[in-house]
């Protein structure tokens, strides 16, 4: 009798053939960019070649103080940046704040969420000086090679160093009693006036990022528990590119998240694949070759950690619109200091209030190679409205300091326009021996207000 299954069985003998041919193919196509993977991981780290291509120390720099903005329970929010380490959580009041306990290779967060290597405890010790570091990214320390760098840091090693030396050598400061020559007097006020005993500890509570809002919130709610006895108000820079609209500095493209939903799935898939492709051995083997052994640098004229209400918001597009948005900006940034004035006189605390630093007041003749490509990539509408924004910074800085006698103006905008070597890292990140320069500074007006003056003899 006739079997058609009979009859088909060469045609299904073939199929299976050509179903296996396919698989071959299909392994062979996977396999051999595996192989080449696994190869090129094989013999970079044989011969000590894989730091070439896969490290950049400015990248890895960068990546560490980038904000990465996590839940209360330490989870990354869909749809948000999630490449950096420094670990930032939502917050009602203050827009958002350090997450407490974390540490990398440059910086090290206390339980309290400031970058302190020790927590802070509510209540001081017997004999203890303490002094707050409010601001953003640079009174934090942005891109600094570590805490120890900061200007918050120098500054308590410096008063401490008074301390001890004056203990030491008590014969080269000022007495606490002249003496009754007039000649000794003379004499003994030549020396280097004695500044308070006690233990200094300066806390660096800036937040990377923070505009006066965000400060004076941070105060009020924060740190004012800790009964600082001085406060240092360092920033300006964050309030000019803050929209006018805005009380203060929050998740950046939180509100494009909500009002739009934030990146569909594909988009985020697609970038999460383009990560990974970029991640792999074989990529960053074929880049760094084809770039002659070069690797690509970062732009650091590119914002970092600054605000923007749209997450590919650039420079430009911070900018105010005209002058009565820079007025609105310039406002914002009275008002908010005036608070910090009045906390100040009610409180009888001290407030240094501080307009930061930034690139563009750097005399042209006094720029290093690399600052110099940091501002040809800057236009010269920035250059010009920082110019005149902070000049405006420091009318209405000088109008809120003047109206009590507890607070003092420090404008350190141009402080580095003769620096000799490299001040600036990024239009406002500071080198290493440029927070050196701020910590003399701030040493100089808080010694001056720190300084005992000698009693008459016989008093």
């Amino acid at each position: 009798m006739y079997n058609r299954y009979q009859y088909n069985y060469p045609y299904k003998k073939k199929a299976a053939r050509s179903r296996l041919r396919w698989v071959l193919v299909l392994l062979l196509v996977l396999g051999i960019p595996v192989g080449l993977e696994f190869l090129t991981r094989f013999v970079t780290h044989a011969t000590g070649a894989s730091d070439r291509f896969t490290t950049n120390q400015t990248s890895t720099l960068i990546d560490s103080y980038r904000l990465r903005f996590v839940s209360g329970q330490g989870q990354p929010y869909v749809g948000l940046p999630d490449g950096g380490e420094l670990q930032a959580i939502r917050d009602p009041l203050l827009g958002y704040r350090l997450a407490g306990d974390q540490q990398s290779s440059f910086w090290q967060i206390n339980e309290n969420g400031f970058r302190d290597l020790e927590a802070v405890p509510r209540a001081k010790e017997t004999g203890e000086i303490r002094i707050f570091v409010l601001g953003g990214s640079t009174a934090f320390g942005q891109l600094s090679t570590g805490d120890q760098t900061t200007f918050a840091s120098q500054l308590e090693t410096r008063l401490n160093d008074q301390v001890a030396q004056q203990r030491a050598n008590p014969d080269q400061f000022q007495p606490s009693v002249l003496p009754f020559r007039a000649d000794q007097v003379q004499a003994v006020l030549a020396l280097t006036p004695r500044i308070r005993d006690g233990q200094y500890r300066v806390i660096n509570a800036a937040v990377p990022g923070y505009a006066s809002g965000n400060e004076l919130a941070l105060l009020m709610h924060r740190v004012a528990a800790y009964s600082p006895d001085f406060v240092i108000a360092f920033g300006g820079y964050a309030d000019l590119m803050l929209p006018s609209t805005h009380l203060g500095a929050d998740v950046p493209g939180l509100d494009q998240q909500l009002t739009e939903g934030g990146p569909s799935w594909r988009a985020d898939l697609s970038k999460r694949t383009h990560d990974w492709f970029n991640q792999l051995y074989l990529v960053q083997a074929i880049r760094y070759y084809s770039l002659g052994g070069q690797q690509p640098e970062p732009q650091l004229s590119e914002p970092l950690n600054l605000y923007a209400a749209a997450a590919e918001a650039t420079l430009s597009d911070r900018l105010p619109s005209d002058s009565a948005d820079l007025d609105q900006r310039l406002q914002r940034y009275g008002d908010n200091l005036q608070q910090m004035v009045n906390w100040a006189s009610v409180n009888q605390k001290r407030l240094i209030i501080a307009v930061e630093p930034e690139i563009s007041t750097r005399q042209p003749e006094a720029l290093t190679p690399a600052e110099s490509a940091i501002v040809a990539e800057l236009e010269a509408a920035y250059l010009e409205q920082m110019r005149t924004g902070f000049a405006g910074l420091a009318t209405v800085a000088n109008q809120a300091g003047a109206r009590s006698a507890n607070a003092e103006v420090l404008n350190l905008y141009p402080l580095y326009e003769d620096f000799v070597g490299q001040a600036f890292q990024s239009p406002t990140s500071l080198t290493d021996e440029a927070h050196t320069l701020i910590s003399d500074r701030l040493y100089e007006v808080i010694g001056r207000q720190l300084a005992l003056q000698p009693e008459p003899f016989g008093s």
